[in-house]
């Protein structure tokens, strides 16, 4: 029975009106208007007063005039509470979901560079070799597909809020990459030797490209780009095993959106990062078959700038009366607003896996797990080499 009474106790409070805050905007004619909006508009107010005080000037909007989109506001918003049984504050709700999708997209960007460019041998050979001995040149190339996991529970806060659909996507997603990549051995000159290789990678991805992929994930989209380099040194080798320790540094330089598209509201985000990383990898080999284990310290500059616009209150709000136009017209209800994350961060990344080297053909499986984000990604790749 206790229980009971506080289910019937939260859902009563979710159908009563929501909280009202009292706001202040000067007229078109200079005097002070004054009102008790929902919280949720009052942050609006708030952080939009000059915006709006400049529509209002565009518009000569009268004190009369306020006062009914005002009141229509009010009376919509708590229609939409006692109809929804769901947030009071969607504007609120939106915009923080967005803030925070973009840290998620800000953390697990530099887990999905982390998959690009992964290759189990932890030094191919040398490229070009001058001397006696016979040698064949060392070089690969093909294909790498991975995934970093990508929490899009914000992303869905914001679409409850503005009552868009996202049908079956689940919550956890993988942040893909899709890259085509090389890497070049190093140089040996009779007694003289240069054991490093370089590594190019480059991905291009757009999902609206894909139509089962666009259907399954509706009304999301994404696209990126990607390009990056490393190289690599050689510090320890021994025959046994085929047993390999290299050290090496790379960069990587990714950019792409993420969009949701739909009746009630466009909102979606873009990035850019830039990711410098210093890394260790150990390899050997029994037979066919090749583990090695490695570590990657990312250092890592990212900015995501997200925004929603076409934002439609009447269909959100389900409310058609004019005076709903115009508290929109006044900026009452903003038919858009953006923000946005940027900085540097440091992330510490273990890696792992193995390789099946088939002649010329590798299959590489690989793990990876970030311990600042605690994320998880993983990678395959198919690979001609050398």
């Amino acid at each position: 029975m206790r229980k009971l009474i506080i289910a019937l106790g939260i859902v009563a409070l979710a159908a009563l009106p929501s909280f009202a805050r009292t706001v202040t905007l000067t007229l078109p004619d200079g005097s002070s208007w004054s009102y008790d909006l929902p919280d949720d508009v009052a942050n609006i107010v708030d952080q939009h007063k000059s915006e709006i005080e400049e529509k209002l000037k565009e518009n000569n909007v009268t004190s009369t005039q306020l006062d009914n989109a005002a009141t229509e506001v009010k009376k919509a918003y708590d229609d939409y509470v006692v109809s929804s049984l769901g947030t009071d504050h969607p504007y609120t709700v939106a915009k923080n979901g967005l803030n925070d999708f973009a840290d998620v997209i800000r953390g697990s960007l530099p887990d999905a560079q982390v998959q690009q460019n992964v290759w189990a041998n932890s030094w191919i050979g040398y490229l070009v070799q001058v001397g006696g001995e016979k040698f064949r040149p060392a070089f690969g190339l093909g294909l790498n597909v991975g995934a970093a996991k990508l929490d899009m529970a914000p992303l869905k806060k914001t679409c409850d809020a503005f009552k868009i659909s996202m049908g079956g996507l689940p919550t956890t997603l993988g942040m893909p990459t899709v890259t085509v990549d090389a890497r070049l051995g190093g140089v040996k000159v009779n007694d003289f030797e240069l054991p490093f290789d370089v590594g190019f990678t480059i991905s291009t991805f757009d999902s609206s490209r894909i139509s089962k992929l666009k259907s399954a994930i509706k009304p999301v989209s994404f696209d990126f780009f990607a390009i990056g380099f490393d190289v690599r040194y050689c510090v320890w080798k021994i025959e046994k095993f085929d047993t390999r320790l290299s050290v090496g540094a790379g960069y990587y330089y990714t950019k792409g959106a993420v969009n949701v598209a739909a009746d009630e509201a466009n909102a979606g985000l873009e990035f850019k990062s830039h990711n410098f990383n210093l890394n260790a990898q150990i390899s050997t080999k029994l037979a066919f078959f090749r583990p090695f284990v490695g570590a990657r310290f990312m250092f890592t500059n990212t900015s995501v700038d997200w925004y929603a616009k076409d934002i439609n209150w009447k269909n959100i709000l389900s409310d058609n009366n004019e005076n709903i136009d115009k508290a929109i017209s006044y900026g009452l209800l903003p038919s858009k607003f953006n923000g946005g994350v940027s900085g540097f961060k440091f992330y510490p990344v273990v890696q792992g896996g193995f390789c099946f080297d088939l002649a010329v053909i590798d299959l590489t499986f690989s793990a990876s797990y970030d311990f600042v984000s605690k994320n998880y990604g993983g990678a395959f790749s198919l690979r001609f080499s050398l």
